[in-house]
């Protein structure tokens, strides 16, 4: 991978943004879709390459497809063909994402059956492939279900997959609440500032936020497994909590406010997750497009296919509707993890929050809001905590370990590593910056930010501040990828 088309990059800032803006806006608005097309594929050849003719071949296979179903709408062998496009789709995540995981597990099985393993070489993982491969197969089973047209323009639907702000990390936006947009889309002056202020303020959260506590984070779990403090355990996970989040949702910052000015509207994709009060309100807050789309196109039909198989309304004394619900998270959750990574680490990440999600169905986030706020929002954080334990941590054996560190449970190398060692005044500062941010405070103060276009509404010294308060932060945002603290984006391993 070729880090120097990140958002964050001076690459991308000073050279491929400026000329792509420049050139965008010189061409009539008829022509605008196939430049923009010609530049996210450019965007993805310089990050990946050769393997951009398997983005081509994807946004081929799925367009073709989408034409059969749309010809054989009441044909006969409909299904067989959507069921081949979901497969083909499915075969080529599985093949460039997944092959080393399931040959490790084979290979396992055969070790004890004292047979010898398979051998394969290394497989590449393009970046952007589970983004890509979640919004071509919600387009063929919408076209499919009839929710939306087959797209016939091969451009638009080339664009739609292709599209650079959204390739690599989304949102995940379904093509029938994008395709209006790649027809009728409208730059205004409003939407374009709008969009400008809120790339720099994610350009912020990426650079001066998740990218400062991304090195403490990394000395931390770099170090062997038992030897954490309790404090030590905590500072560590604690940053990264916040890393991951300011990391995933400046990113997502940059791409609604690249979004706005070309002249989309992408859908917002985080509400203040950690002000969450239960896990059920986690998932309607954390990667919202995500938990959307696993909704519409995995919970839903998984739970509608489970009521239809039981026969009686209850079953052992749960309500049919209640098995539904159960099987359809669990189910949903454990996919959704092994979505985020080839590693039973991942799969029991995912698994942990179903299981929390039937706890809570059962009766328990009913009891819960009863409680104090507080307790409640503490009660989802611990859990949301533990889990990015396991998310963060190498295997299964390392991230037990540093679980008992966190609660007591071993004294570690305080001789040795100690909080002191990894909480220096900059950290410090971003961690206390960094909670006050996740939460609603930061929003009421940069309001003007995120839902109004800058320069152009308020009195004259507001409209100043502003504007003065993002290019400091700008500035500030360039200076420190200058000075090398910038960090991968992490969901580009995802």
């Amino acid at each position: 991978m070729i880090w120097g088309m990140e958002f964050s990059s001076l690459v991308f800032l000073f050279t491929f943004l400026p000329i792509f803006l420049i050139l965008h806006f010189s061409l009539r608005p008829r022509a605008r879709n196939g430049f923009l097309l010609l530049t996210s594929l450019l965007f993805y050849f310089w990050g990946e390459g050769v393997f951009v003719l398997l983005l081509l071949l994807s946004i081929g296979l799925n367009y073709l497809i989408g034409l059969w179903l749309r010809r054989r709408a009441d044909g006969t062998g409909r299904r067989s063909v959507f069921l081949l496009g979901v497969g083909l789709n499915l075969a080529i995540l599985g093949v460039f994402k997944y092959a080393a995981f399931f040959i490790g597990n084979i290979n396992g099985v055969l070790k004890i059956l004292g047979l010898p393993p398979l051998q394969a070489g290394e497989v590449h993982l393009p970046i952007g492939i589970s983004f890509i491969t979640f919004q071509t197969l919600s387009y063929l089973i919408d076209v499919y279900q009839k929710r939306a047209p087959a797209e016939r323009n091969l451009r638009d639907f080339s664009l739609y997959v292709a599209l650079f702000p959204k390739l690599i990390t989304g949102p995940i936006t379904p093509f029938r609440n994008l395709a209006p947009q790649l027809s009728r889309r409208r730059i205004t002056p409003d939407g374009f500032t709008l969009g400008v202020g809120r790339f720099i303020i994610g350009l912020g959260k990426k650079v001066l936020l998740a990218d400062k506590l991304a090195p403490m984070v990394s000395q931390v779990f770099e170090l062997p497994a038992g030897t954490h403090t309790a404090g030590l355990a905590w500072l560590g996970i604690l940053g990264f909590a916040l890393q991951i989040y300011f990391d995933f949702a400046g990113y997502s910052d940059m791409a609604i406010g690249l979004g706005r000015m070309c002249g989309f509207e992408f859908p917002e994709n985080f509400n203040h997750p950690y002000m969450a009060r239960s896990i059920r309100d986690f998932w309607t807050r954390w990667h919202i497009s995500l938990a959307q789309w696993l909704r519409d196109y995995l919970f839903l039909p998984i739970a509608y296919a489970t009521l239809r198989r039981i026969p009686s309304r209850r079953r052992l004394g749960v309500k049919a509707e209640d098995w539904a619900y159960h099987i359809a998270a669990f189910t949903t959750m454990t996919l959704c993890g092994l979505w985020h990574g080839a590693s039973w680490n991942f799969v029991f990440w995912g698994a942990f929050f179903g299981i929390f999600l039937m706890v809570e169905h059962a009766g328990l986030e009913k009891r819960m809001k009863r409680l104090w706020l507080p307790l409640r929002i503490l009660y989802a954080q611990v859990l949301v905590t533990v889990a990015w334990v396991f998310f963060r941590s190498p295997d299964f054996a390392y991230a037990f370990s540093y679980l008992k560190s966190m609660f007591g449970l071993q004294a570690g190398r305080g001789d040795l590593y100690y909080p002191a060692l990894y909480l220096n005044v900059e950290v410090a500062a971003v961690l206390v910056l960094g909670m006050i941010a996740a939460t609603p405070a930061f929003n009421a103060l940069f309001a003007r930010f995120g839902r109004r276009p800058l320069l152009l509404h308020g009195r004259a010294p507001i409209r100043l501040a502003q504007s003065l308060a993002l290019v400091l932060l700008l500035v500030w945002s360039v200076a420190a990828i200058c000075n090398g603290t910038f960090q991968p984006f992490i969901y580009f391993r995802f």
